[in-house]
């Protein structure tokens, strides 16, 4: 008893500073301290509980040098699962609101003037948006909303409004001159303009430096419904939203939203 006990608490406290370097690290929520934790404790524990019955005792020692790995092996486990995962989740948006396009936390909430062009900031680096000139969205004052996707978020991106795609357009990651200290490398992004009878949208979607790829379901011409998945980030991503100023912005700085669930904005 003693012995399981002592799994138990180890469990309890790699896995619980495993989740709180992540929050540190990522921006996830510690709201998850209190999910995936648990589960990965459990599970880690539960499979020690079992192996203590199968290895002889003289060998229950090695379970002291196997816990961190179990706990950091189940913690990525239900990663890649809630990474993965398209979850079907109903619009309760009226016509004059706006869904977020992904989950995650606000970072920036910015005003564009009219006629100028916006820049999309990722950990430090900074990306001019001049493939938005290309329509008539900065024909009037807009917002610039940022939005920090950690890996415990859905990595698919939705429609925030009905409407025809009139730009999708690609932009390859690229490594610069070493000799510029602030843009070693321009991370690989995806600009999708949505346009309906009443306004036009800009996302734009950011991919890691490392892990550089951006999936995209949807050709210009297309017809978009509202919370429709139409691409996916891999990996460490970020999604900036622009939209017309004379909606009101319903989230604030740091808050955790959800692609179809959260209304970002209302006119």
């Amino acid at each position: 008893m003693i012995t399981l006990l002592t799994y138990l608490f180890e469990s309890l406290i790699i896995s619980s500073l495993t989740y709180l370097y992540l929050h540190k690290k990522t921006r996830i929520s510690l709201t998850y301290l209190y999910k995936d934790n648990i589960i990965a404790i459990i599970l880690t524990f539960l499979t020690c509980f079992i192996m203590v019955r199968l290895i002889p005792p003289n060998y229950n020692w090695l379970l002291f040098f196997l816990i961190p790995i179990l706990v950091l092996g189940f913690a990525f486990t239900l990663t890649m699962i809630r990474f993965w995962r398209t979850p079907n989740r109903k619009i309760d948006a009226k016509k004059n609101e706006m869904v977020s396009p992904a989950d995650g936390n606000i970072i920036y909430i910015k005003k564009i003037n009219k006629g100028e062009v916006p820049i999309s900031i990722k950990k430090g680096l900074k990306a001019k948006l001049n493939e938005i000139t290309q329509t008539d969205l900065l024909e009037t004052p807009c917002w610039l909303i940022g939005i920090n996707m950690t890996p415990f978020d859905v990595h698919k991106n939705c429609a925030p409004i009905k409407g025809e795609v009139i730009l999708n357009k690609h932009i390859a990651g690229k490594f610069l001159s070493l000799k510029e200290p602030k843009a070693i490398l321009e991370n690989e992004r995806n600009t999708l303009v949505i346009k309906n009878d009443r306004m036009t949208v800009g996302i734009v979607q950011t991919a890691s430096r490392l892990v550089r790829r951006i999936d995209s379901y949807v050709k210009i011409g297309q017809e978009l419904k509202q919370g429709q998945w139409f691409g996916m980030i891999r990996f460490g991503s970020q999604v900036d939203l622009i939209i017309p100023v004379r909606y009101k912005v319903k989230v604030k700085l740091g808050e955790q939203i959800f692609a179809i669930k959260t209304i970002i904005a209302e006119e």
